[in-house]
């Protein structure tokens, strides 16, 4: 680090990390890890993006040697998880689940499916769209095509990102001693923030919301409640037994805070809903009665006034046979 900051003359790395960036690429390609690319691909500026580009480039330099397309299909998933509808579900979220991979590393038998799984899962990824999954599993195999990989590879792929779709949930879940399964740590990367501390937490949560802020917020919390519910009632919210021992206390404790938090929400509004009907009900009735009130009054002033008619006609009269008498 001192001698790059004493080769850019003392400015902060920060302000030059595309720099720091092919220092590091250089040495691990003569360390023969790597090739140097030809150009960084654009759409990454920080080093959580230098490190996803890392990994990438790892990962599928196993299958095809052309840098070119490898840049391509890089800067795309980027621009997919860059996309302004995304809160939560960013390339923060994928840097955070590889972090997690990088952990584990030693438990997982196949790791470039479960990091082919991690980059293409939520590769679209539209809060209105209700087949999400589906056209993430299209993505994923278009960039299988380019780089020639195995069927096998990409059934295991297509198993895992399927796996988002039903709740991540397997038979795993309901058993005492999990097998801890590929799939199962790939699904507990994905919902790591559920066993977050409470801040975290309730961040997520809000980035959540903002995801669905085309949704009414009495639906939203309704259909919210709906999934929390299916965590409380499995019997581990985790799959793999390393994650149940440091994470499902808290998970739990998150789960059911955030349930009986949408709960009471939910509560409140329909009590406020039926509250405003009474008043518009009560409302309705007291104009009804002043409707009734003022047509009687019409009623009884017409009558008034047609005896008043009355009397003037029938004085004329007598005034007229008087008249006639002189």
């Amino acid at each position: 680090k001192q001698w790059y900051q004493r080769r850019v003359r003392g400015t902060p790395l920060a302000r030059h990390n595309c720099g720091l960036f092919h220092i590091l690429t250089s040495l691990r390609a003569r360390m023969g890890r790597t090739q140097v690319t030809e150009r960084t691909p654009r759409g990454f500026m920080d080093t959580k993006k230098q490190m996803l580009w890392i990994e990438w480039q790892t990962l599928a330099r196993h299958y095809t040697d052309d840098q070119t397309l490898l840049g391509e299909w890089f800067y795309d998933i980027m621009q997919k998880y860059n996309e302004p509808q995304r809160h939560y579900h960013n390339v923060e979220h994928i840097y955070q689940m590889i972090l997690n991979f990088k952990h584990f590393y030693q438990e997982i038998t196949f790791p470039r499916t479960v990091l082919f799984a991690i980059f293409f899962h939520d590769y679209i990824y539209d809060p209105k769209a209700p087949d999400n999954e589906a056209q993430s599993i299209d993505s994923f195999r278009s960039c299988a095509e380019d780089l020639a990989l195995d069927q096998d590879l990409v059934r295991d792929v297509v198993e895992m990102i399927s796996a988002t779709s039903s709740g991540h949930y397997t038979e795993e879940h309901d058993e005492e001693k999990p097998r801890s399964r590929d799939i199962h740590y790939f699904l507990d990367f994905d919902l790591a923030i559920l066993g977050a501390n409470p801040v975290e937490y309730t961040l997520y949560a809000r980035k959540i919301r903002k995801e669905y802020i085309h949704v009414e917020e009495e639906e939203f919390c309704t259909r919210r409640a709906a999934i929390m519910k299916k965590f409380i009632d499995r019997k581990h919210v985790f799959a793999s037994r390393e994650f149940r021992q440091f994470a499902e206390e808290n998970a739990r404790k998150n789960v059911e805070s955030e349930y009986e938090m949408l709960r009471g929400r939910v509560a409140q509004m329909k009590k406020s809903r039926e509250h405003t009907c009474k008043e518009h009900g009560k409302s309705k009735e007291n104009s009804e009665e002043q409707s009734t009130e003022l047509n009687a009054t019409l009623e009884e002033v017409r009558k008034v006034s047609g005896n008043v008619v009355g009397y003037a006609a029938a004085v004329s009269e007598q005034s007229g046979g008087l008249d006639d008498v002189e």
